[in-house]
């Protein structure tokens, strides 16, 4: 059976204080694949996350999403897929530093009709998931980056979204950590999310399905 494309980008336009970032730009992405975009600093990668995942504006052009056009970034619509639909992985892990591991998975859940005990368990089996052995009342700022990362990562996986924006996620963490991020990611796509990574790490052609350079 053909795969469906998730994602479909059309001739777009996006410029910034004069200078094009992107001109006359296509690429699509087949639903319950890895894909990375690769490219040196400076050539527009986090832009084009940032565009797909309804927090920046283009120019011109089309974007389709989810088999549908992408909504306006500050509509209601926008904000129900981002609430639903996507999750998103950042290098310097997005997360609550000064807040506790359940406060910043709770921002996963936030959205569930779930009681106290089920969130609980939730986020218990998260935090197991990604072989985290730390109280959820444990501040942010005393875990390591790799422990972070992972944190980043349970949140991920309670919160119900399909595609997930990964953005140089292993960027900050040694061999050990980058590989069982990496790890994780796969195993996302095995339980039928897409994932866009981008990234100036080769390694991650080892586990990407399609690749694009821009």
């Amino acid at each position: 059976m053909e795969n469906r494309k998730l994602l479909e980008i059309n001739g777009l336009y996006k410029s910034f204080k004069g200078k094009n970032v992107f001109d006359d730009f296509s690429m699509s992405i087949e639903e319950d694949s890895i894909t990375t975009i690769f490219g040196p600093s400076g050539s527009g990668k986090t832009t084009i996350l940032n565009i797909i995942g309804l927090l920046e504006t283009y120019d011109s052009g089309s974007v389709k999403l989810f088999g549908e056009k992408s909504p306006k970034v500050n509509s209601r619509e926008a904000m129900l897929v981002r609430r639903k639909k996507i999750g998103y992985l950042f290098q310097n892990f997005g997360l609550i530093e000064n807040s506790t591991i359940k406060e910043n998975l709770d921002i996963g859940l936030q959205y569930q009709k779930l009681s106290k005990r089920a969130k609980k368990e939730e986020m218990m089996s998260a935090l197991q998931q990604v072989g985290l052995n730390k109280a959820l009342d444990d501040r942010v700022y005393n875990l390591s980056g790799g422990e972070q990362q992972r944190v980043a990562i349970a949140r991920l996986l309670i919160k119900p979204a399909k595609l997930i924006l990964a953005d140089e996620p292993t960027g900050s963490l040694d061999h050990e950590n980058r590989d069982y991020i990496m790890k994780k990611l796969e195993e996302m796509k095995e339980q039928g999310k897409t994932i866009l990574i981008v990234s100036h790490d080769p390694e991650f052609e080892k586990i990407s399905d399609y690749i694009i350079t821009i």
